[in-house]
């Protein structure tokens, strides 16, 4: 399959840690994605969710997955372009709820604890002599005190755990969720969290009302938490990412910006 794939025409179409290519077979478009090669994400455990999310219309039909080193082909949906409007509608919103709900219910049997991933890169980043340009060990005791009062109550479930807009298709009224590589059972708000990034305040509270039919205090502040654990796993990774990445896209500088942010949060 990956060498036949090789002789066919191919359109870059993007990807920041994987590239995608349009390509089209028998008058069928799909989408080709080849993970890049300083990746270490688990395809195994990509393999198992994607059978298991296969029949709930939660991710494009997939044609071929190759669950040693990643290459996957699947059905190109046309999406809606994703802008700050269209993210911040109630439409969205309530597709993208109906979606989540479907996978939030289901389990694997691959974990993702959010705290020991950012624990974990933080020591490879030291391991290496990585210099911070902020002060690393206050945000970790920030980290320190919200793992301790967030694992007080969990809303666990099975979660995507990179729901950037790359990783979300829209079409038609429903939303479909791409690249399952870091998802794993943990609690739900992490995926919400992420969705948050760049919602408007009252979208925000939208989003936990459409989820959980009702709206108090408490859950928002645990969104607001979330979303700082959401940003350091993102700004770590990119440091981890900014070691030897081939890619043109500054991971190090990516992930300043996120700690710009978080330093005073």
């Amino acid at each position: 399959m990956d060498k036949k794939l090789k002789k066919i025409p191919m359109i870059k179409i993007g990807g920041l840690n994987n590239s995608n290519y349009l390509i089209e077979l028998q008058n069928e478009k799909y989408v080709l994605r080849i993970p890049s090669n300083d990746t270490s994400n688990n395809f195994y455990s990509e393999h198992e969710i994607l059978s298991l999310i296969k029949k709930y219309n939660i991710s494009p039909e997939i044609a071929y997955h190759n669950k040693d080193n990643g290459i996957l082909l699947s059905k190109y949906i046309d999406s809606t372009k994703f802008n700050l409007e269209f993210y911040n509608s109630n439409t969205f919103i309530n597709n993208l709820v109906t979606t989540l709900k479907k996978i939030h219910c289901l389990e694997c049997n691959n974990y993702f604890n959010p705290f020991n991933e950012i624990y974990n890169n933080i020591d490879f980043l030291n391991s290496v002599n990585f210099i911070f340009n902020h002060d690393i060990n206050l945000l970790v005791t920030k980290l320190k005190d919200l793992e301790i009062k967030l694992c007080k109550k969990i809303h666990y479930g099975l979660c995507h755990n990179d729901l950037n807009t790359s990783n979300i298709l829209s079409c038609n009224n429903i939303v479909y969720l791409i690249d399952f590589e870091f998802s794993g059972m943990g609690d739900i708000f992490f995926d919400l969290a992420t969705i948050s990034w760049f919602l408007k305040d009252e979208i925000q509270d939208e989003l936990i009302k459409k989820y959980f039919g009702y709206f108090d205090i408490e859950l928002k502040q645990k969104l607001k938490d979330y979303l700082y654990v959401v940003k350091l796993w993102n700004a770590t990774w990119s440091y981890k990412k900014s070691i030897d990445s081939k890619s043109d896209y500054d991971y190090r500088l990516g992930g300043n910006m996120i700690l710009d942010d978080l330093i005073n949060y």
